[in-house]
């Protein structure tokens, strides 16, 4: 198991020397054409096209496009008013894979009761999927579980995300936690909240006792919410009193999806 977990770690530790050294070396040139000069050029049709729009507003869906050239991976960015979503989401259940290109794709699976869920989810990011949703199958204690699952393509703008929530290979809450909105506190809510009689727990298994501590510093300042931390199976949980839920309920209601409403009832 030793042998395995540095296997691991030495892999991760190449990964980031080398997204490092591919950074570095496409920071050389601002010119795609040249960053890439194997790319196909002709993947793009030309376009004339010279309209003024929101950034953003038009990404429509890209399932079933050919396969993305390096240059038009280069070209997709996140758009400001997708960030909350994938930051809450990252909190919470969905993960970042990392290739040896160091570009970076985003996954994210609910069980089939939260399919509405996904779905919704996926509507807001099928500008960077290649395919549908799958259902997948997995097997704990000897039962199957139906789920539902996504994910993007690879790109480098993901890279950034992953740097930000992975240390080592390893998810951590990032520091720009302090940043973050109700949005946010929404997506996290709705994608690793459970309901405990009036109030709520964040599933936080996941993270150490002191980040979870920092956690809660950030929601009791930035969100003035009554919580604390309640040991599950040896593992922390943040629990959210009922009367910061009533409290925040009128702010965080406007991002849910009406499947996922029963957590703030």
């Amino acid at each position: 198991m030793k042998t395995d977990k540095n296997k691991m770690c030495l892999v991760d530790n190449n990964l980031a020397q080398m997204t490092s050294r591919i950074i570095c070396q496409n920071k050389n040139t601002l010119n795609l054409l040249e960053r890439f000069p194997r790319s196909n050029r002709n993947y793009l049709p030309s376009n004339n096209c010279k309209s003024i729009v929101v950034w953003g507003s038009n990404l429509s869906s890209t399932v079933n496009y050919p396969k993305f050239t390096s240059i038009v991976r280069y070209m997709v960015y996140i758009p400001f008013h997708l960030q909350s979503m994938l930051g809450g989401l990252l909190i919470s259940d969905a993960w970042l894979q990392i290739n040896k290109a160091g570009n970076t794709r985003f996954f994210f699976k609910q069980s089939l009761a939260n399919s509405a869920f996904v779905l919704f989810v996926f509507n807001r990011l099928s500008h960077y999927c290649s395919s549908y949703p799958i259902i997948t199958t997995a097997n704990l204690n000897n039962q199957n579980f139906k789920g539902l699952s996504l994910n993007t393509r690879f790109y480098p703008c993901l890279t950034e995300l992953y740097n930000m929530y992975y240390k080592k290979g390893v998810k951590c809450v990032p520091l720009p936690l302090r940043s973050k909105g109700y949005e946010f506190l929404a997506y996290w809510i709705m994608g690793d909240g459970s309901k405990a009689g009036n109030g709520l727990y964040l599933q936080t298994q996941s993270f150490g006792i002191k980040e979870c501590v920092f956690i809660i510093s950030v929601l009791i300042y930035k969100f003035d919410l009554n919580c604390n931390i309640h040991m599950q199976r040896n593992q922390p949980t943040i629990y959210i009193s009922a009367k910061s839920i009533r409290m925040l309920r009128s702010c965080i209601i406007p991002y849910f999806i009406p499947s996922m409403m029963y957590k703030l009832s």
